[in-house]
């Protein structure tokens, strides 16, 4: 049994204005509840989970369970100590071409050019490669490179293959190398 709609538009009328406002005030602030603060309490929920777990790493480090969190300064000594020196860049290029030798590709004539980062004490080598061989073949010497040395960073990789029957491609690896000035 419902609410006739008639009952419902006498009393309203009954209220008047003041009955309107407070009505209008009723929804309003269901709204407001319902779109900003439980929205608001969920995140003051998660905030203080943060809160906990910081406490407690904080308790650990204090008592000697945890080590300390590195610094940014530390960090970034921690960076450029696992970079290979300026004065390596040999070493490292010889890397590269014994990962391209192990996994049996064709490496033609490589382009080499170096960039000094300002601000940065680093040095930029971009090394452009063109393979022939498998896709595997240079998908793993890809891999492989980049695993073993300290450094390197694949900019890009194009393959094609010349004719659709071989099962060699042509590919052209940009690989950049940066290497700490010290």
């Amino acid at each position: 049994m419902g609410i006739p709609k008639l009952i419902i538009a006498e009393r309203l009328l009954a209220l008047r204005w003041p009955g309107a406002v407070g009505a209008l005030l009723l929804v309003a602030g269901a709204g407001y509840g319902a779109g900003v603060l439980l929205p608001q309490r969920d995140a003051l929920a998660a905030n203080e989970v943060k809160v906990a777990r910081a406490e407690r790493k904080a308790a650990a480090v204090r008592s000697g369970r945890e080590a300390a969190p590195l610094s940014p300064a530390q960090r970034r000594v921690r960076f450029f100590n696992t970079l290979p020196a300026e004065g390596e860049v040999t070493q490292s290029v010889e890397r590269i071409y014994a990962a391209a030798a192990a996994e049996k590709l064709s490496l033609m004539r490589g382009e080499y050019t170096g960039a000094e980062l300002p601000g940065a004490n680093l040095v930029r080598y971009k090394i452009t490669l063109p393979l022939k061989g498998s896709y595997a073949q240079v998908r793993r010497f890809v891999a492989a490179a980049l695993k073993d040395i300290p450094g390197l960073v694949l900019d890009d990789m194009t393959v094609q293959r010349p004719n659709i029957g071989d099962a060699a491609v042509d590919a052209r690896v940009q690989l950049s190398l940066f290497l700490a000035r010290r």
